[in-house]
């Protein structure tokens, strides 16, 4: 797990920047089928930082929707490019995840976990050295 990180990013045009001062609580794959719609793609990178640590620039639009444990996940995205940036998650209000395609430096990502595993596509290469989970593990911090 890396120490403090200065993270710094912004949507596709610009218009919203972010940043934060934190020791990332947890780094994940997640390939469950909303971040796949969510972001066009095989799977979210994701980056998870105490709520307080982040500091946007600009206003981000939101998208509610349940997830299957029934707590209520809020994208932040961009209005005018449509770039997502930000999660949370009701259950967890102290936790944020930035997407790391978001970042303008993450040199030092590093996955801890593929979560939602199970819904991983099968042409999706992964690393043998990173743990899967066929869901979200209840307590991500500590593995």
């Amino acid at each position: 797990m890396p120490n403090t990180q200065r993270i710094s990013g912004s949507c596709l045009c610009g218009q919203i920047r972010y940043k934060a001062v934190a020791a990332p609580l947890f780094q994940a794959h997640c390939h469950c089928q909303d971040c796949r719609k969510n972001g066009g793609s095989a799977f979210s990178a994701l980056v998870f930082v105490p709520t307080e640590s982040l500091s946007v620039q600009g206003e981000t639009q939101t998208f509610s929707h349940s997830a299957d444990s029934g707590a209520t996940m809020t994208k932040h995205f961009c209005s005018n490019c449509g770039s997502q940036l930000f999660g949370t998650n009701s259950a967890k209000p102290d936790r944020i995840h930035i997407k790391v395609g978001s970042m303008d430096d993450a040199e030092w990502f590093q996955p801890q976990c593929n979560v939602w595993a199970n819904s991983r596509l099968p042409s999706t290469p992964v690393s043998p050295e990173v743990k899967d989970f066929a869901t979200m593990p209840v307590a991500p911090a500590k593995i």
